[in-house]
């Protein structure tokens, strides 16, 4: 790819793959559709309650399955078909999108009814994510897995910078209930995309051998080996105290948008827009280096995100705080992409699917706590303080394990010796 003639860095290389660029493309318009749906209910939610627990509650419900299950479906995913798999799941998707479609716009819609679909999701969820990691390394070249890897999170949050947009403009031009309803029912129409691709996609994600353990013997299998490997053990946790106490701020941003901001439906989306021109930025950052120092580029992501968070805790400007959710996002999302692949260069692929469900159980599966907490304290003591508690715990984690990855990294590439017995 070139740009006025001059050869562009190999940010895209992985596209080379036809599977992979089917994968990718596929995704990145569902996408879209998904960010739509997620900023039109958090508005609807916080329209219909007025509650930003009840925000909190939410997300609480549609990741306690991520939370209790993700191990079982990392499991499941290295003895399926991780094709066929994703295809179950995004299908499941669509139906519950569909769903919340017609009750929205038929003027049915109460809060138990998204707690009911969230809960729904959520246990497609614990299987659709492990699965989706674990199929990226069947898609492209061992050379390219960096590369595919920082793609697919540039994908998730560069579908962030117009899916919340129009979220947020159809909302304003259709009334709260209708613009709802509509970001739904488009949701659901948009995952025909990433479906009719992975149908036509030609590779066996199958594993060599047909296992005869249990699965419940298979997640303890990996459970061992997590946590008897130290640099994945350092990075785990990590991950653990930002989905807990930093990327829970999310949660909060209706509530940032219409009372400490005092902007509308449309305001809110442009935050959400900014907050994913951020992460892209970050993502193919990542995608364009060879992070010849993972740890490093790990807590000088990490320690940047933290200190812009808290920053945007205390901004009481609409121009200020979106120029800051640009770069806590975009650091947030350097940070995530660059311990998604040290896991993934570390990790065997036998137990690829299963050490995966652990970056999405302590980056997403800790959502529930953060969730409540973060509605909680934003109840008692408003959104700006509950963020800012939030940043200063963030900061004390990267302290505390900082120090733990000095002791268990041995050298700067993170490659981890396992325990004696260990795959």
């Amino acid at each position: 790819m070139t740009a006025a003639g001059l050869p562009a860095p190999q940010t895209f290389t992985a596209l080379r793959s036809s599977n992979y660029r089917r994968f990718w493309w596929g995704g990145l318009i569902s996408l879209v559709g998904s960010w739509m749906q997620i900023t039109a209910q958090s508005w609807l939610v916080y329209d219909l309650t007025g509650s930003p627990f009840m925000l909190g509650m939410v997300t609480f419900f549609n990741t306690v399955p991520t939370m209790l299950l993700t191990l079982f479906g990392g499991a499941i995913a290295d003895r399926s078909e991780k094709r066929h798999l994703l295809i179950a799941t995004q299908s499941t998707f669509m139906v519950s999108a569909i769903v919340l479609a017609v009750l929205t716009l038929t003027g049915r819609i109460a809060v138990w009814h998204i707690l009911a679909l969230s809960v729904v999701t959520g246990i497609a969820g614990a299987m659709d994510m492990p699965a989706r990691q674990s199929l990226i390394p069947h898609l492209v070249d061992r050379g390219d897995l960096t590369n595919a890897i920082a793609l697919n999170s540039a994908a998730f949050n560069g579908s962030r910078i117009v899916g919340p947009a129009l979220a947020g403009l159809m909302i304003d031009q259709l009334g709260g209930r209708a613009g709802s309803g509509w970001n739904f029912a488009l949701n659901a129409v948009s995952y025909l995309a990433v479906i009719i691709p992975l149908a036509r996609i030609r590779v066996n994600s199958r594993p060599v051998g047909m296992s005869h353990t249990s699965v419940l013997s298979e997640v303890r299998d990996g459970v061992v080996y997590a946590l008897r490997t130290p640099a994945l053990r350092t990075v785990l946790g990590l991950l653990a105290v930002t989905g807990v106490f930093g990327i829970s701020f999310t949660v909060l941003m209706p509530v940032f948008a219409r009372d400490v901001l005092h902007v509308p439906a449309r305001g809110y989306g442009i935050l959400l827009t900014a907050s994913g021109i951020g992460a892209t930025i970050g993502a193919l950052a990542v995608a364009s280096s060879r992070l010849a120092r993972p740890w490093t580029v790990i807590i000088g992501t990490f320690t940047t995100f933290v200190a812009l968070l808290a920053a945007f805790a205390a901004s009481g400007s609409y121009l200020l705080s979106a120029l800051l959710l640009v770069g806590v996002s975009g650091a947030m999302t350097a940070y995530m992409s660059a311990s998604n692949t040290t896991i993934q260069s570390i990790v065997p692929d036998a137990l690829r699917g299963r050490v995966m469900s652990f970056y999405v159980l302590a980056l997403f599966g800790t959502a529930p706590l953060g969730g409540l907490f973060m509605g909680s304290l934003a109840s008692a003591l408003g959104a700006q303080v509950a963020v800012f508690i939030g940043a200063v715990v963030c900061g004390i984690g990267a302290l505390a394990l900082r120090a733990a990855g000095r002791a268990s990294v041995r050298n700067p590439y993170l490659v981890a010796e396992p325990a004696e017995g260990q795959p």
